[in-house]
Order: C-alpha cells, then sequence, then structure tokens
C-alpha cells in the first residue's frame, strides 16, 4: 500500500460526486501524457475525445441544469481509446491510465459501484511508478517507490486533493478547480504540454 489505512478510508467514505471529481482531477493532472501521446501518433480523434468529455463532466458538475449524456459521452471516448502494446510506443500507457481515470470520473455518476475515487487513485500511482521503472530499467517495492521524489510529489498531490474535496458541494469552488485543472502545466510523470 502506497498510502495510509487512513487515507483509503476516507476515499471510501467520499460521495459519488466527490469520487467523480476525484477521479476528474486526476485525469486532468495526467492528461499531458495523454495529450503528447495524440500529437505524436497523430491521433487527434482521441485527442478531441478525451476534452470532449473531459469538458462535459466539468460542466455536469457546474452546472444543475445541464441535460448532459455521461453514457453516450463515455461510450464516444471509449470508441478510440488507446491499445498499449508491449512492442509499440510507451506513450499509450500513462494515454491510456489517463483515459481510464476520465472513464472513472464518468461511471463514479452512471454506475456508482462506490470505488472510483479508490481506483483513479491506483492508477495515476500506477502510471508514476511504471515510469520511474522504465527509466530507470529497474522494479521497485512500494518502500522504494515512496523516495522517489515523483512518487512523493504524486502521494502529496493526492492527500491534498482528497482534503480539499472534503468541503459542502458548491458550483462555485468547483468552477474554481476546473480552471485550475483544465490545462495543468506538468503532469503526474513530468510531462509539460499545452493541451489547447
Amino acid at each position: 500500500m502506497i498510502f495510509g489505512e487512513k487515507f483509503y478510508r476516507l476515499l471510501d467514505e467520499m460521495s459519488i460526486w466527490q469520487q467523480s471529481l476525484f477521479a476528474l482531477t486526476l485525469a486532468a493532472r495526467m492528461s499531458p501524457n495523454l495529450y503528447l501521446f495524440c500529437s505524436l501518433e497523430h491521433h487527434d480523434a482521441l485527442r478531441d475525445a478525451f476534452r470532449a468529455a473531459f469538458d462535459a463532466l466539468w460542466v455536469y458538475h457546474t452546472d444543475k441544469n445541464n441535460h448532459i449524456d455521461l453514457e453516450l459521452v463515455q461510450e464516444d471516448l471509449e470508441k478510440v481509446l488507446p491499445v498499449p502494446d508491449p512492442d509499440g510506443s510507451y506513450g499509450a500507457y500513462p494515454a491510456f491510465d489517463a483515459c481510464q481515470a476520465l472513464i472513472l470520473a464518468l461511471e463514479a455518476i452512471t454506475v456508482k459501484n462506490g470505488d472510483e475515487a479508490l481506483n483513479a487513485s491506483n492508477i495515476s500511482v500506477c502510471t508514476v511508478a511504471k515510469f520511474l521503472e522504465v527509466q530507470e530499467d529497474e522494479v521497485f517495492s512500494d518502500d522504494e517507490l515512496r523516495e522517489k521524489p515523483l512518487m512523493e510529489e504524486e502521494m502529496n498531490f493526492q492527500v491534498e486533493l482528497l482534503s480539499r474535496l472534503r468541503r459542502k458541494r458548491e458550483p462555485g469552488w468547483i468552477h474554481e478547480l476546473y480552471e485550475e485543472f483544465r490545462a495543468v502545466p506538468c503532469s503526474n510523470i513530468g510531462i509539460s504540454l499545452d493541451a489547447e
């Protein structure tokens, strides 16, 4: 376990909308990984579907009068998911992870399993872990991973995000969260890219 038991318990206690926002914000932080992959592989359909799903979900959270069909949004994204291949581009893996986190943010609303935040947390952590292992060509234990600055940043980000989301639901601060994360300067694995 990368995080302590208290962190996982608090994730589990989050409401549906909090779980969705947690996964959505992690997807936002991972989005430069996806946008770089789309740019290098000329995958415009994936870029556009990800951005459309991303924006639609933020609107869903900030506009109570919206008429967004989140299941249809998810279907459109799933049609163009990247397929990671051990013999292909490594970039497909973090791109796929970003999509999975975004899908979990959608499913927190549409499916409501109750473990979407936990799964998104694990996906983002695994993205960082896989990146470190590929970069250093080594397999690390959880204890070794915790000592890596990139993993420490990931853990701190998730703990702070959890703390920020444990409050009353109000469109105002959720919109502020969107403005903060709609174009993140750096991803969870250190990718900097203008996503616009």
